[in-house]
């Protein structure tokens, strides 16, 4: 014979809500603990992932040492005021960790002279074998370069296991700052030019430097120093191309200039008798005008400006006088050593004309 058992009379209500309460509590359980979410698989940015406390650039990949593998080169700007300031670089290089013999990135820093900025945007990275190597291995060299700063930086040693950047893994050898630089990467000529000393006729001053081997040279700077050496060449130039309507010019410095310019130069435009008054554009012709070279005028193949120096003039002046100190190239190779003039111009027909040396 089959029993029903019962709960006893007055139980069923209380446990009932028992059950309903366990079920309402393990669903609720369920809601308030999610499966965990998959971890970010995405490679590390040391542009935005990276933590320098310095606003970050941009960082570009380049083989900085020349052992086959890019390194990082991050540009970052310190000594900020408003949304501006200097920029500085740092290379991080991966090498391994002795004990594990894994991979770990290592920090080598970029030392300007002076403790220098590095420049005032991004620059732009070139690799370039300057210097020659007393060794088989031959290395680039780095170069940063901006329309006015130029920094050169060479591997000093082998990169050390464990690395280290004591003493310093890149060395400077050359940097650059004015109102416009330029490196050439083939000749590894740098210029320097300079707006400052002709504002009113807005001529420029341009230095020419190159580098050399040690003992002469440290690259560019002297030996054991970081000190630029005199430049191998300098003179005085206009900012642009010259042009007719340098014919024009309130200003008899820029006058002589042209005219030296202008030397030796058949494609030039104007040509050189156009700087000249009447009177010694004949001499010219004939080959008698002076102009403070020892070459004859028909030998000349360049003249270059070295100073120039004046009293301002005035617009009711009808006469100036300048000086120049000139070095003049032979069509033989033969250079001059500087010899200094003194112009005297006249105003023709409202233009400054050349008219004979003092």
């Amino acid at each position: 014979m089959n029993k029903t058992l019962y709960p006893p009379k007055g139980t069923t209500g209380p446990i009932l809500r028992l059950a309903l309460c366990g079920i309402l509590l393990a669903t609720l359980g369920a809601c308030n603990n999610p499966a965990p979410d998959e971890p970010r698989r995405e490679m590390v940015s040391l542009r935005t992932d990276i933590d320098l406390g310095k606003e970050v650039l941009d960082v570009y990949r380049e083989d900085t040492d020349s052992d086959g593998a890019d390194e990082w080169i991050v540009f970052y700007r310190f000594d900020q005021v408003g949304t501006g300031g200097p920029v500085a670089a740092i290379i991080y290089d991966a090498a391994l960790e002795q004990a594990s013999q894994l991979p770990v990135l290592y920090p080598f820093k970029l030392r300007t002279p002076d403790q220098n900025y590095l420049s005032e945007v991004v620059p732009e990275v070139t690799m370039v074998n300057i210097l020659t190597e007393g060794n088989s291995i031959a290395r680039d060299e780095l170069v940063f370069s901006t329309d006015r700063e130029v920094a050169i930086f060479r591997i000093s040693r082998d990169p050390a296991i464990p690395p280290t950047d004591n003493p310093p893994l890149y060395r400077c050898i050359g940097f650059f700052r004015s109102d416009r630089v330029s490196f050439d990467p083939v000749t590894f000529q740098v210029i320097v030019t300079s707006y400052s000393g002709f504002e009113r006729s807005q001529l420029v001053t341009k230095r020419y430097y190159k580098p050399e081997n040690p003992p002469n040279a440290d690259g560019y700077f002297l030996t054991g120093t970081t000190t630029l050496p005199t430049p191998y060449e300098y003179e005085v130039d206009f900012r642009e191309p010259l042009t007719t309507a340098v014919l024009e010019t309130p200003y008899p410095e820029k006058i002589v200039l042209a005219f030296y310019k202008s030397l030796g130069q058949g494609s030039i435009q104007p040509a050189a008798a156009e700087y000249l008054t009447a009177a010694a554009a004949t001499e010219f012709k004939a080959g008698r005008l002076r102009v403070g070279s020892p070459f004859a005028l028909e030998q000349i193949r360049k003249a270059a400006v070295k100073r120039l120096s004046y009293f301002p003039t005035q617009d009711t002046d009808t006469s100036a006088r300048i000086i120049a100190e000139i070095v003049s190239t032979s069509r033989a190779g033969q250079q001059s050593s500087p010899i200094e003039v003194t112009w005297i111009l006249q105003r023709v027909d409202n233009r400054w004309k050349l008219h004979a040396l003092e």
